[in-house]
């Protein structure tokens, strides 16, 4: 595999990682702050969406499905109703803060990021390969010594 494509797959990966977590921060993070707020952390306070000011959305929605993260951190009851499960409080202040990032920032470490894949893309081979040479001359044509 070429270092640039190596190159590029960490850029891509890492620019994923930043959207979700902007995604998780802003988006999920809008229900588990207003949850926070008014202390609904018990199956006897929930409230529905309607009641927090809030409307469904699909992506909401899959978010919530069993199994999930998010879903073990906001409790659907089964009358449609969410509270954040008590022992999960911390990590949910500390997960869904969503006052850390904006979309500028993130549009800005996007295009940084990108910046470093392209100067990597094109400096990186020849770096290696400059010292692939030293190093070859240090250890002989097979990498031993």
């Amino acid at each position: 595999m070429e270092i640039t494509t190596i190159v590029w797959m960490f850029v891509i990966g890492i620019s994923v990682a930043m959207c979700v977590s902007y995604y998780n921060s802003r988006f999920l993070g809008r229900l588990v702050r207003k949850l926070l707020e008014i202390d609904v952390t018990s199956p006897e306070a929930a409230l529905t969406l309607d009641e927090l000011g809030l409307k469904e959305s699909p992506a909401l929605k899959t978010s919530l499905r069993p199994g999930t993260s998010f879903s073990e951190t906001v409790i659907k009851t089964e009358d449609g109703r969410y509270y954040i499960a008590p022992d999960k409080v911390d990590i949910a202040k500390s997960k869904y803060r969503g006052k850390d990032i904006t979309i500028v920032f993130l549009f800005l470490c996007l295009v940084a990021l990108v910046a470093v894949g392209l100067a990597l893309a094109y400096i990186l081979p020849d770096i290696l390969e400059s010292t692939g040479g030293v190093f070859g001359e240090i250890f002989g044509k097979g990498g031993r010594m």
